[in-house]
């Protein structure tokens, strides 16, 4: 009997281990200040969101770092920042003096004064709120805010070494005043490059991660139709950060706590929603994917906690337990929104419908078969489930036409019905739900306008 007792004891606790090791902490490069509510944006630190413990100092500002120039390894050369063109926060700007004399006489002089400017050469010289974790290569690449350039942090040195892309415009910011030109949202995608966007999405910069890196200006985000006054290009939607998913496509929280779903094939911006559940006074500036549809965001004013927020609900949790946390300009990490699907998309679940295509011949001669069914995934509905009283459906590669969206019952009864002109490669559509819709589920069915095309998705209304 005691034998029995220990072999059960001894297995409990090798359970209990192999359980922790499975429960890794999920953690994020976090750009913050010297200690907690501090907003000089100057310190790299690798952090647990679950607790807000920091694991690791990645940089400080307070030790001296080796600067060299990304192509070639040398140490770059300290610049006379007056002369450097390149990199100038603005121009000399005229001033009146005014002189008082002992005589009671008043004299104004005109002169011309120069305009505050930063060090460039440090790391963090105009702070930055702007970053991206490169797990092949071990970087976390960054861009100061004021400064067009992009820098990056080698992970792997035993002594901290930055590296700068000396002369090589990132963006056109003209200035640390220039809010709507500085870059303040950075991600790696899906398909291996970053990308970077400035506050008034003007300008999405792609850099590649290649052993000779190319930085590219892709030009300005497009706005969805269905966008209306959430331009993407307002002042409202300026700041935040992205995250990439496993389809390639680019998830920006802006420090509003809206969210736009961006694709990288045609640069739309879709306007997806508001976050909900968030403390008032909580500003969402870094945003980190944890695999699936959760999103870990962190403030740049509140030191209360990280939260976590669902891409379909946009419903917000506290995630971080204990006391405060570091407040965080940006936050990084190397995961993907929703790759934790693939293992279930290769074995779908019961209650998922799958789009199909069914020939118009087909449709005459009575039901399906599986010679006639192909499998396409270009038409998605989100968000999914509805709070708002609207969803959206986006066609990919769809043939031009018109086309029907029916939204139907549990019963296959059809509810509404509502047209839709297809003439992009990708395009949105919004879809509004009658007011006596009540919660439950439904389906969603697209059929174009000659009856050779069905595509049905599922959708829960709350």
């Amino acid at each position: 009997m005691k034998r029995f007792l220990l072999l059960s004891l001894s297995f409990s606790v090798v359970t209990a281990v192999q359980a922790q090791k499975k429960e890794k902490p999920v953690t994020a490069y976090a750009i913050t200040g010297v200690q907690k509510g501090n907003t000089s944006w100057t310190e790299v630190r690798l952090v647990n969101v679950a607790t807000g413990e920091e694991l690791q100092t990645v940089y400080s500002s307070a030790s001296e770092a080796e600067i060299l120039n990304a192509r070639t390894g040398k140490p770059v050369v300290k610049k006379d920042v007056a002369s450097n063109a390149a990199l100038t926060t603005a121009p000399e700007e005229p001033t009146r003096q005014v002189i008082r004399t002992d005589k009671g006489q008043t004299i104004i002089m005109a002169r011309r004064i120069a305009t505050s400017k930063p060090a460039y050469d440090a790391p963090f010289a105009t702070n930055s709120a702007a970053c991206a974790y490169d797990k092949k290569n071990n970087r976390l690449y960054y861009t100061p805010m004021g400064i067009a350039q992009l820098r990056y942090i080698d992970l792997k040195a035993k002594s901290p070494k930055v590296y700068y892309f000396e002369d090589e415009a990132f963006g056109v910011v003209k200035g640390r005043h220039d809010v709507a030109g500085q870059i303040t949202r950075m991600v790696i995608a899906a398909d291996g490059n970053g990308y970077a966007l400035s506050n008034d999405g003007n300008h999405l910069v792609q850099f590649t991660l290649k052993k000779k890196p190319v930085i590219t200006d892709l030009g300005a985000l497009i706005d969805d139709p269905t966008n209306g006054r959430y331009s993407i290009h307002s002042s409202a939607s300026w700041g935040g950060d992205m995250i990439a998913d496993k389809d390639n496509n680019l998830w920006l929280v802006t420090s509003n706590r809206a969210v736009y779903k961006i694709s990288l094939e045609s640069k739309v911006a879709s306007y997806v929603g508001s976050i909900k559940g968030l403390p008032r006074g909580f500003s969402t500036n870094g945003a980190v994917a944890e695999g699936d549809s959760k999103v870990i965001v962190s403030s740049s004013s509140s030191t209360e906690g990280y939260y976590r927020f669902d891409l379909n609900t946009l419903q917000a949790e506290k995630v971080s337990e204990g006391g405060t946390v570091f407040n965080a300009s940006d936050l990084a990490n190397a995961t993907f929104a929703f790759e934790k699907k693939k293992k279930d998309e290769e074995q779908p679940k019961e209650e998922i419908v799958k789009p199909e295509v069914i020939t118009a011949e087909a449709r005459k001669t009575g039901p399906t078969t599986s010679e006639n069914v192909i499998v396409a995934n270009t038409i998605s509905v989100f968000p999914n489930p509805v709070r708002e009283g609207f969803f959206k459906l986006s066609f990919n590669d769809q043939k031009p036409g018109r086309y029907q969206i029916q939204l139907l019952d549990g019963a296959g009864k059809v509810v509404s019905v509502q047209q839709a002109n297809v003439n992009n490669k990708v395009q949105v559509e919004e879809f509004r739900l009658p007011s006596q819709v009540a919660a439950g589920n439904y389906i969603v069915r697209v059929i174009s306008e000659d009856g050779s095309y069905v595509n049905t998705n599922k959708l829960i209304v709350q």
